[in-house]
């Protein structure tokens, strides 16, 4: 009878452990681009954290080929009312993150109502989330908290994903590219004539 009870308390301990684990989870949504250097970063970075912290569920959605995983993204930007103008982009909760960059200050650029994506930032916001027991994977029904004081940044580290606003980025090179072949081009002419 002894031993029917330990092997009852045994297997209840064993059905309850994996409970409690799952309730200090901190689930990460990472939206990023494959040819996206600071989304690289990012990722390396967030693997390191998932180490230090096996509470971390981390979710990754490729956005510039994958449409399915773009309009997830769409959707969330407009729960958390934030810009959906570059990646990486990640949410922690009710946070959101645009960019990644080394840094521990604490920024939120109301231009696209989302804080900073400082590597100590978003490990302190993690480790926040496990003290606090937890938190869910965002979802688009709840919404970011907008700080009070937020401050306007210029420099934000973040890839822009192609629109009409910062089609430049691609044109100017264009541009250049082709006036420098043409002033070869040119030389190589009068080098010609010269020598005939």
């Amino acid at each position: 009878m002894k031993i029917r009870i330990i092997m009852l308390l045994i297997v209840g301990f064993c059905l309850i452990i994996p409970v409690i684990k799952a309730e200090d989870e901190v689930c990460v949504y990472l939206f990023y681009g494959k040819t996206c250097p600071h989304c690289a970063e990012e990722k390396s970075f967030l693997e390191e954290l998932k180490t230090k912290y096996p509470q971390l569920e981390v979710h990754e959605f490729e956005i510039y080929f994958n449409s399915e995983n773009r309009q997830l993204f769409e959707r969330l930007t407009e729960t958390y009312h934030t810009s959906s103008s570059g990646v990486p982009m990640t949410f922690i909760g009710e946070k959101a993150f645009v960019g990644f960059a080394e840094g521990n200050t604490e920024i939120y650029d109301s231009r696209s109502n989302a804080y900073v994506g400082y590597s100590g930032v978003i490990e302190k916001t993690i480790k926040n989330y496990i003290d606090e027991g937890g938190v869910d994977c965002p979802s688009t029904t709840t919404s970011i908290t907008i700080p009070e004081n937020s401050i306007e940044v210029s420099d934000l580290p973040v890839t822009p994903i192609l629109n009409d606003s910062n089609i430049w980025i691609i044109i100017i090179p264009l541009v250049a590219i082709g006036i420098i072949g043409l002033l070869v081009y040119r030389f190589k002419l009068i080098k010609i004539k010269v020598e005939w």
